[in-house]
């Protein structure tokens, strides 16, 4: 665990300036340790009883950790992750598995086993296209050989945004597909809440961001299903819809996490590490 002071720069002190401040830590985040992050984390350490050293080591990072669990979400397009090297502070990871009828991610296995080795958190989600059944959709997303009453496995996530085809023009198309047909879309996320559920006994998490929510879906809700909401901004996101949280917090969409070449989605837990482990059905810490 690198120990992080004044001078330090990188990914690892985003990471603890992105806690801080979801703490409501006044201080910069660009990644520089300066005065200001110095002057959060001696405020930190003064909160929690620890020696206000300024300096963010073991200690103190132990404690933010288990305040503050944040993760990251990967796909195909994060090839080549070293996981050996990987930030310790990243407690979750949630797997792209697959698509619409019948695309699966060619990296979701090797991940997952991956994942499971490292012993951190592990979670899938399934791409939502709406002209595709549901019944055929969630048989490719079931046959994924995710084993979602596994310890350590989070509840699937069902992502519903803006589709994208091959080209500008069928991407368009696609998605008046939905203003046009905006009551079988509503059911058609139903079903699939409803089959995950059944098929899988965990309440599912519904991934999507509010600008798409108020144009595609505007008055719809399915308040009994928890929000993993896109935010790219430093402050917490608003809510919409009839959620009154929510449970994750993808706040980067061009990340830097070490271990990962390239950008990467970054998220937070609105939550500490027990309910983390509560939520991941680990019960044994």
């Amino acid at each position: 665990m690198q120990t992080l002071s004044i001078g330090s720069a990188g990914s690892e002190v985003f990471m603890l300036q992105r806690a801080l401040s979801f703490l409501n830590y006044s201080l910069a985040i660009d990644g520089n340790f300066g005065p200001g992050t110095q002057a959060a984390v001696s405020q930190f350490q003064k909160d929690h009883q620890l020696s206000a050293d300024g300096i963010a080591g073991p200690a103190t990072w132990g404690v933010l950790d288990n305040l503050v669990p944040q993760g990251m979400d990967i796909s195909h397009f994060n090839s080549d992750i070293n996981w050996g090297q990987l930030s310790p502070h990243i407690q979750f990871v949630y797997c792209k598995a697959s698509q619409g009828a019948g695309f699966k991610d060619p990296t979701l296995s090797h991940n997952m086993a991956t994942i499971r080795q490292q012993k951190l958190i592990f979670g899938a989600y399934h791409f939502l296209t709406f002209q595709d059944s549901a019944a055929v959709q969630m048989q490719n997303f079931l046959s994924c050989g995710i084993d979602f009453a596994a310890p350590g496995t989070l509840p699937p996530v069902l992502d519903i945004e803006w589709q994208v085809g091959s080209n500008d023009a069928q991407s368009q198309a696609m998605n008046q597909y939905i203003l046009n047909n905006k009551d079988a879309c509503v059911q058609l996320i139903q079903d699939c809440l409803n089959q995950l559920s059944v098929a899988t006994g965990r309440t599912p998490i519904i991934y999507t961001a509010k600008s798409f929510w108020s144009e595609y879906f505007n008055g719809v809700t399915f308040p009994n299903y928890p929000l993993w909401v896109p935010s790219y901004q430093s402050k917490p996101p608003g809510l919409f819809g009839s959620w009154q949280e929510y449970t994750f917090w993808q706040y980067s969409g061009a990340g830097m996490v070490t271990g990962v070449p390239g950008q990467v989605d970054q998220d937070l837990f609105n939550g500490d590490k027990t309910a983390l482990n509560a939520l991941a059905l680990i019960t044994n810490i």
